[in-house]
Order: C-alpha cells, then structure tokens, then sequence
C-alpha cells in the first residue's frame, strides 16, 4: 500500500511540474510576442547590404496577419530593428532589405484575429502560431538566440520558417 501511494504522490508531482513548465512557456510567449513587441518601429535605413528572404509554411488559415521581426541579440524577445507585417496566407514570403551583415535570429507569429497581440488561453496557453529561424524550439520557453542564430552576409540570404501551432 505504501508504494502504491509513493508512486500516486510522484505521478502528481509530475504532474504539477508539467503544469508549472507550461504556463511558463505561455507566459514567456506571450512577453515575446505581446503587443508591444510588434509596435510599429520605424525600419532601419542606415546603410545594410543584406537582404533576407524569409519564407513562411504551416499557417492554420488565412486569417489576419502574419508578423515578422529580424533581431540581433540585444533585441532578441524585445522590439527588433528590423519588422514586417503581412496578411495572412498559407504561404508567405518575406523581403526584408538594407540589414547589416552579422548575427541574426527571426520570430514570427501568425496574428489570426488582427488584434497585433500573440493571444492566449486563460491558463496561458498560446492561441496562435509563432515560429523561429532554423525552426528552434525551446525547452519550457522560447529557444536561446543561439538556438534561432543565423549569420546574414551581404547579398541575399533564404531561409524557411514553419509555424507551430
């Protein structure tokens, strides 16, 4: 009987555990991607020679907007320099220009009911796809910039992005 209840007593701390991990997720998504993340800011026009292709797969419906932002590494989960906003569709491309070679990393979220906010479910839970470059995934949050780096030369540079939902 004993083991019986040492095993219940683990499975709930289990249990709790997993609970606690998500809704730290959720809230560390919604940091990122809330409001004022995707504020309107003014696009860089200082001289970059990059350009980066990013080009988008996986979006639930067409539905509203989708936003994308190009950060360096003090901007990572913050307002970024560099941000684009398009309306929804199964697949989208996005060109952003004048970007300074260096160290990069891309987010993105599929803003399906238009409101410019990353929605969520009352316990935390991300209502709304979002994606990273080299498609990272966190463990319990958003990855690390080093997990979503990716270097941007002058020229032009492609990648992809799939959205998770």
């Amino acid at each position: 009987m004993t083991e019986y209840v040492e095993q219940s007593g683990r499975r709930r701390l289990k249990v709790v555990f997993i609970l606690v991990a998500l809704v730290v997720l959720a809230s560390t998504l919604a940091a990122i991607f809330g409001h004022r993340a995707f504020a309107p800011v003014p696009f860089p026009r200082a001289g970059g020679q990059a350009k980066l292709t990013v080009e988008v797969s996986g979006a639930a419906n067409a539905k509203g907007q989708v936003m994308a932002a190009v950060c360096d590494e003090a901007s990572f989960l913050k307002v970024c320099p560099y941000m684009l906003t398009q309306k929804g569709a199964a697949k989208l491309t996005f060109h952003f220009e004048k970007i300074k070679p260096g160290r990069y990393a891309v987010m993105l979220f599929h803003d399906e009911n238009g409101n410019g906010a990353f929605d969520k479910s009352a316990n935390g839970m991300p209502l709304e796809g979002y994606g990273f470059s080299r498609n990272a995934k966190g463990h319990f949050g958003p990855p690390s910039f080093e997990e979503a780096a990716i270097d941007i030369k002058p020229g032009v540079d492609p990648i992809s992005i799939e959205l998770a939902y």
